[in-house]
């Protein structure tokens, strides 16, 4: 409807009032007003965007740091055992009559070899554990051997040193039993790359721990194929066909006493899916993983080679997350073996057969899990007489 306008026209008889036409409606004021409100609330929009991105990138980054925190020290669960508390993979192994024993691997030497030591000086678990010497072979540079860098890698021996024989209180607050050896550590894995020439360089490291005359060589590295050979194959997994075994075997061979802890490999859900070498070896402990329940494997677990008329893996302990990977179960029982030759020296094959013998599974040892995870309280300990023995010319 128009608007109207009263105008004053005048005729002949006088003044007469006449109504104006109606004049259109224009919409321009409205359309500048709704221009202006849109891009206000278009500029509202775009700070609360920015400011929602931003929260986004700070929460990025505290979860990242939280997470890689995490990573390097699990948050853990905790059980008491006699008088002292453990940490879970090791209480699933350990009693009251063990705990009383207070054991720790007193005068026993360990030999490591792993990759990546870095910020073994800082982890509470580690920080006072006594490393009497160590060695890169990948590159023979030991200047930041105990550096703490990024990367998940750059710290898979410390962690393994931690389940090996973390502890905190002096002993009271247990992650790995070997908490009171003497460590002997050789870097001889790169974590970016398999070439063939690792297979020496494992073999330089066992070379090297030999002469420093160690007790136990705990090895959380294994090989299946290589970047630049892919020659193995699971049929070969009989303790002779590749070169790091043969060479492991012969070393067994000449050096009875020597005990010798291996991870079985994380192939289990994998193309391979066998364990892998050396951990084919007949006489060395093949560690497997096994799952929360402490009796399954855990699927990563590589499975035994069938086509030998032995068990591997010989045994498994328990990996609390987020790490995974018989990497970590190795060192665990690898500890264990460092306590009991404290509490009496002995021979592999002693060590073997006492081992088996105390398996979760031992009436029954497979492929998946071999003879479970060893129980001391089936191994009836008690304390030796005399207390300190003299062995090999050793104080334990």
């Amino acid at each position: 409807m128009g608007i109207y306008v009263k105008k004053d026209y005048f005729c002949g008889c006088g003044r007469v009032a006449r109504p104006a036409r109606p004049q259109p409606f224009s919409g321009e004021p409205y359309v500048r007003d709704m221009k202006k409100l849109l891009s206000k609330i278009f500029h509202v929009l775009g700070i609360a965007a920015c400011v929602l991105l931003g929260l986004m990138a700070v929460l990025a980054v505290m979860g990242y740091f939280i997470g890689r925190s995490r990573f390097r020290d699990p948050v853990e669960e905790y059980a008491l055992v006699g008088s002292r508390i453990y940490t879970r993979a090791p209480a699933m192994m350990v009693d009251t009559a063990f705990d009383s024993l207070r054991l720790g691997g007193r005068g026993v030497r360990i030999g490591v070899l792993d990759t990546g030591f870095g910020g073994l000086r800082e982890r509470r678990w580690t920080r006072n554990l006594h490393v009497a010497a160590y060695a890169d072979f990948v590159d023979g540079d030991t200047t930041g051997f105990f550096l703490a860098e990024r990367g998940r890698e750059r710290d898979h021996g410390a962690y393994s040193l931690a389940c090996m024989g973390g502890c905190v209180g002096g002993g009271d607050t247990v992650k790995g039993l070997a908490w009171a050896a003497e460590y002997y550590l050789a870097e001889v894995d790169d974590f970016d790359r398999e070439p063939r020439a690792e297979e020496e360089r494992m073999m330089q490291g066992i070379r090297w721990l030999l002469a420093h005359d160690v007790d136990i060589i705990s090895s959380s590295i294994g090989y299946t194929v290589f970047d630049d050979y892919d020659g193995y194959s699971p049929e070969m997994l009989d303790g002779r066909s590749s070169r790091i075994s043969r060479f492991v075997d012969s070393v067994l061979t000449a050096h009875p006493d020597l005990i010798f802890v291996v991870s079985v490999g994380n192939e289990g859900d994998g193309s391979w899916r066998y364990n892998s070498f050396p951990s084919d070896v007949r006489e060395v402990i093949a560690v497997g993983q096994v799952a929360d329940d402490g009796v399954a494997r855990e699927a990563l677990s590589s499975v035994g080679w069938d086509g030998v008329p032995y068990v591997k893996p010989d045994l498994c302990a328990y990996v609390p997350p987020p790490r995974r990977g018989t990497s970590f179960a190795a060192p665990a029982v690898a500890g264990l073996c460092g306590a009991l030759l404290e509490w009496r020296r002995m021979d592999r094959a002693e060590m073997l057969e006492l081992l088996r013998a105390v398996g979760t599974n031992a009436a029954a040892p497979d492929r998946g899990v071999g003879y479970g995870v060893p129980q001391t309280a089936r191994m009836h300990l008690q304390p030796e007489a005399g207390g300190v023995r003299q062995d090999a010319g050793r104080e334990i």
